[in-house]
């Protein structure tokens, strides 16, 4: 049986040069029989009546994010719970974790529509905020979780502990707990290691901690990471893969781990992960490998 419901997530920020490749999409897979969900705030776009996230959580096969990196990140909180599938369709600019390129779109789509597909599992980070002994917030990241501040506030002093062991103490400006996707990303930009995606484990890196002893550390993907903020000022919020800023408090506990479920990405074709890393990244000063 193929794919009969696709949830269709937009980037609404990219406008008019998203709206008739959004349209053109509907009709080719209507033309398939194959049923199209847009959320509502993006239907205008479409010129659609859309639905919202619980609908399409429980309606769509499959969700085809247009867009980029980051459109495909806002796919998580829908297609987590439910172990959806997701194929990213880039328009954007980097489109590291995006599938298919505007070249390729509609052979690409036949494919996916036959089941020449296959899914390739990226590790989930669920994470809570805890607040004088509730926990008042829950988030699901594929990118990261950061403790950060904002542009006009002070440091402030963490405590990290893994699995219960005290294994960082220091004053700055937060810290980035990413999983192997969310390596190349922020984390990648503050000095913290690339790690395949293959790999099992979760990478701790501080923001411009006060102390040069204070590094970055990788911990296994089962690891439970929790984030202490002993002192906190106005500005200091909790980023979820860049789409969510929640307000942090002094004595505030962030507690970090593993998903239930993997975030399943659709793939067309074979993927080096090592020479998307050097294509996309565009890592200067590496000699090309010989073919």
């Amino acid at each position: 049986m193929g794919i009969k419901v696709v949830g269709l997530i937009l980037n609404p920020a990219l406008g008019e040069k998203i709206a008739p490749v959004a349209r053109e999409i509907v009709r080719f897979l209507a033309g398939h029989g194959v049923k199209v969900l847009v959320l509502r705030e993006h239907a205008r776009l479409v010129g659609m009546e859309g639905v919202d996230r619980e609908r399409m959580r429980e309606a769509a096969e499959a969700l085809f994010s247009l867009g980029g990196d980051g459109t495909l990140l806002s796919c998580v909180p829908v297609a987590a719970p439910a172990g959806i599938p997701v194929l990213g369709i880039n328009l954007g600019r980097l489109g590291f974790l995006t599938e298919l390129g505007p070249e390729e779109l509609f052979s690409g789509l036949e494919q996916v529509l036959a089941g020449r597909y296959c899914t390739e599992e990226r590790l989930l980070l669920w994470g809570g905020i805890r607040r004088a002994g509730a926990t008042v917030r829950e988030v699901v990241a594929l990118n990261d979780c950061v403790v950060g501040r904002g542009a006009l506030s002070r440091p402030c002093r963490l405590e990290v502990r893994v699995d219960g062991h005290c294994a960082m103490k220091y004053n700055g400006d937060g810290i980035i707990i990413a999983t192997p996707t969310g390596s190349t990303a922020y984390s990648f930009s503050a000095g913290g290691p690339v790690v395949a995606p293959s790999v099992d484990a979760i990478i701790l890196t501080p923001i411009c901690a006060h102390s040069y002893m204070v590094r970055p550390m990788v911990v296994g993907g089962d690891a439970v990471v929790e984030v202490f903020l002993e002192t906190s000022v106005a500005g200091f919020s909790l980023s979820v893969d860049g789409h969510e800023n929640l307000p942090l408090l002094a004595g505030d506990w962030l507690t970090v781990r593993r998903y239930p479920r993997p975030l399943r990405l659709i793939r067309t074709k074979e993927r080096s992960f090592y020479s998307v890393l050097r294509r996309k990244l565009l890592l200067h000063g590496i000699e090309e490998c010989r073919q």
